[in-house]
């Protein structure tokens, strides 16, 4: 406990002298954080060394993730606020980033994917240093809630939905994360109006249509210029764990098809979604999500030239590019690095949760030696699709 106050004052004075300081969330509550409904909570919100105490409601957050000392949180405020400069908003997400020792592996992937069309939607991101009741709990990722609003959604319209992680690409039934929601719909409310009828003959679509029919009818289902570039995302990062889940599915309205969100990509760039090590050995499964694979096999809309297509352009544009994502990384790196040694100190890098003791600048190399790795072998790849 006195490492811990002892850092906690040095935080302080640190985010307080610092000219690369980070804006401080301290989430001040007397009861204790709760995995299973939101409490009261009063966040201490300090930027350029003016503090504001925002009322709200916040709960613990996270499925394999909630197994680590450092934790997650989402909270509520009772008004719309911009937050470490991000966009006006009353629901966040406060990210520990625990099981990737860079903190980029998320937002790099957010930031990509919202730069390959201005149509992409991912959350934004910002870096900030948290505290609980004064006491420092290390670097965290301030990010954007995928809701109604980040997905632009109109909100009247009988058609429009969002579902996160929906099980649509199973064959088989699996067990849900709520016994009540199989698809995990998250707008609009159930109870209100459920979507389950409609999302289930998507994926009867998908499984059961015959070639013919899925050539002539995909296009009523899914937006195929937002599956190529999540298909693609998925490819470049070696997202295993995004094959099937870690994405928003949504229908803005009545006159637009599905189209997919992504979320919870530390499953990346060198490193498994448990922080196994993964330079390329085992790639991202693509064919087992039904969509994709069917896709694929069929052809439907010319599906595997404009694949090729994109991808080469993004390769043109510099996009998908080592150069890039090393620019990325250094960007990132500006930021947290003055933060880096306190968090570190707190959270030890070779604790038990993680496979091996490998540093946070072993980290960086990891990831751009894995770049070069997959970019060669995507290269091959597309080249054959053409």
């Amino acid at each position: 406990m006195r490492i811990i106050a002892l850092l906690s004052v040095l935080f302080s004075f640190f985010s307080c002298s610092s000219e690369k300081s980070l804006p401080h969330l301290d989430l001040q509550s007397t009861d204790e954080f709760s995995w299973h409904e939101k409490l009261p909570f009063t966040l201490g919100y300090t930027d350029q060394s003016e503090t504001e105490n925002l009322p709200g409601v916040i709960k613990l957050r996270g499925g394999y993730s909630s197994g680590f000392y450092k934790h997650s949180f989402t909270f509520k405020l009772d008004e719309h606020r911009s937050l470490a400069g991000l966009p006006k908003d009353n629901d966040w997400i406060l990210n520990a980033g625990y099981i990737d020792k860079t903190f980029m592996r998320h937002k790099i992937s957010y930031d990509l994917f919202r730069e390959m069309s201005s149509e992409r939607i991912a959350p934004r991101c910002a870096y900030v240093n948290a505290s609980e009741n004064g006491v420092y709990q290390g670097l965290y990722i301030l990010m954007e809630r995928m809701d109604g609003t980040r997905l632009k959604m109109k909100k009247d319209d009988s058609l429009a939905m969002i579902f996160k992680d929906p099980p649509i690409f199973y064959k088989d039934s699996i067990k849900p994360q709520d016994a009540d929601n199989y698809f995990h719909q998250k707008f609009p409310d159930k109870e209100k109006s459920d979507k389950s009828v409609y999302l289930q003959a998507c994926r009867d679509f998908l499984f059961n249509a015959s070639d013919s029919v899925f050539v002539d009818s995909i296009g009523y289902w899914f937006d195929i210029e937002n599956v190529i570039d999540w298909h693609l995302i998925i490819r470049f990062s070696n997202n295993g764990d995004g094959v099937m889940k870690n994405f928003y599915l949504y229908k803005q309205n009545s006159d637009t098809p599905f189209r997919f969100a992504i979320w919870d990509y530390d499953h990346s760039f060198g490193r498994d979604g448990d922080n196994e090590m993964n330079m390329n050995e085992r790639h991202d499964g693509i064919e087992r999500n039904v969509l994709l694979r069917r896709l694929l096999e069929t052809n439907a809309r010319d599906y595997s030239k404009k694949l090729s297509d994109r991808y080469f352009s993004l390769r043109r544009s510099g996009l998908f590019s080592r150069p890039h994502f090393d620019e990325m990384i250094a960007k990132n790196l500006e930021i947290i690095e003055p933060h880096l040694t306190a968090n570190f100190t707190l959270w030890p890098v070779n604790a038990e949760a993680y496979f091996d003791s490998s540093t946070f600048e072993n980290e960086i190399e990891i990831m751009k030696q894995f770049m070069d790795l997959r970019l060669e072998f995507l290269d091959d790849y597309f080249t054959g699709l053409e």
